[in-house]
């Protein structure tokens, strides 16, 4: 087995040490990607069926991700044999795996899946009322009916924003 002898800028150095979670932020080409990226195949190929998310806030589809970038730096690092490359993921040694996430559209597609699982198992009872009264609320209710069903049909985040604010100004 062969050593890996990869060069690491200074300002990179702490996020060598040992941690369950790392992050970085900062401007464009500052080399944040190409660092995190040689570190996952580093540890990749150094401790077997290592399991990893690459995750990009705003990332809609795989061309968006850093999955291009990992296959380059698991090519110039020679590491080829040990990995097996799929359109969806990266099987790692030692039947690890890669995925690729998009923070803002999957974690909005959760929340709707969560909300939706949550609807179906806890039905709301309706509220006591007295005979002769107008109901309460019954106008916002169509508004937020109309946009749970625009954003269900979308899938997209402006539905998403809109809604919650709906539901955020109700609670206030």
């Amino acid at each position: 087995m062969s050593i890996l002898k990869i060069p690491t800028a200074k300002i990179f150095e702490p996020l060598l040490q040992p941690a369950r979670y790392k992050g970085v932020y900062g401007g464009r080409g500052s080399g944040k990607s190409h660092f995190f990226g040689e570190l996952l195949v580093e540890t990749c190929q150094a401790e077997r069926g290592t399991l990893a998310v690459c995750i990009r806030e705003a990332q809609r589809t795989l061309a968006q991700s850093s999955k291009r970038l990992i296959e380059g730096k698991i090519a110039s690092l020679g590491l080829g044999h040990g990995f097996k490359l799929f359109s969806d993921k990266i099987e790692t040694p030692g039947d690890g795996l890669i995925i690729f996430r998009g923070l803002q559209y999957d974690a909005g597609k959760c929340r709707l899946m969560m909300k939706e699982q949550d609807a179906v198992t806890a039905k709301p009872m309706p509220p006591v009322q007295r005979p002769g009264m107008a109901r309460r609320g019954e106008g916002e209710q169509k508004d937020l009916r109309t946009l749970s069903a625009r954003l269900s049909s979308s899938g997209d985040l402006k539905d998403a924003v809109a809604l919650y604010q709906v539901k955020r100004a109700r609670r206030d």
